[in-house]
């Protein structure tokens, strides 16, 4: 817009306008724009240094078998009403905070995400990151969400799972372990009190856009 407005302004024949728009006065404009949008330029070059530009998503075979895993993971965790916070990685790296974690690599099935979140299991505090078909870290440390609107009843993992999914695409599975409630924060948005059959259908569409 500056550009255009200085080009403008000496093709009209207007000096004063057009000194004003000269290259010290630009770069001064520049500099004000960058401090004013500082916060935003930020997160946007964040986003744009982990996005994977040759990411390949999951084919529909893997999708629905990771789901089926996932679910009964879920299912029986929410029964027993043992907390959970698992974050499945889409197109946005993850790697510091599957650094602050115990990697794993290991093939995902339902039977080991029980195992990691049962309370006496030595993973079970912090979250699990999903990528693909595996399992690829536990224990993991997830920011926690500095938004005000959030209600003060909402605990740590649930402000944790809201956290993360504001510095990435990743999508967060919480389970509350003094209910069983299941939730899902997408884009800093918490949808929470969901049936298994509520976050198979959520999540099929959600992993299908990444396809």
């Amino acid at each position: 817009m500056l550009v255009v407005s200085f080009l403008l302004f000496q093709a009209l024949g207007l000096p004063v306008l057009s000194r004003l728009l000269t290259p010290y006065s630009f770069a001064v404009f520049l500099i004000i724009i960058m401090i004013i949008f500082q916060p935003e330029l930020r997160e946007g070059l964040i986003r744009l240094g982990q996005r994977h530009f040759f990411y390949k998503g999951l084919k529909k075979e893997e999708i629905e078998r990771i789901l089926q895993e996932i679910i009964a993971a879920v299912s029986a965790l929410s029964k027993k009403k043992i907390g959970a916070l698992i974050a499945i990685k889409r197109e946005m790296g993850l790697k510091d905070y599957i650094d602050s974690g115990i990697m794993l690599n290991a093939e995902l099935s339902s039977e080991l995400l029980q195992n990691i979140f049962h309370p006496s299991a030595p993973l079970h505090d912090g979250g699990v990151i999903i990528e693909g078909t595996k399992i690829i870290a536990a224990s993991c440390l997830f920011p926690h969400s500095g938004s005000l609107v959030l209600e003060k009843t909402i605990g740590t993992r649930h402000r944790s799972g809201i956290g993360l999914s504001e510095h990435s695409d990743a999508l967060l599975i919480i389970i509350s372990e003094e209910n069983g409630a299941i939730s899902l924060a997408i884009n800093g948005q918490l949808t929470g009190n969901l049936t298994p059959d509520d976050l198979l259908t959520i999540l099929k569409g959600q992993l299908a856009k990444s396809e």
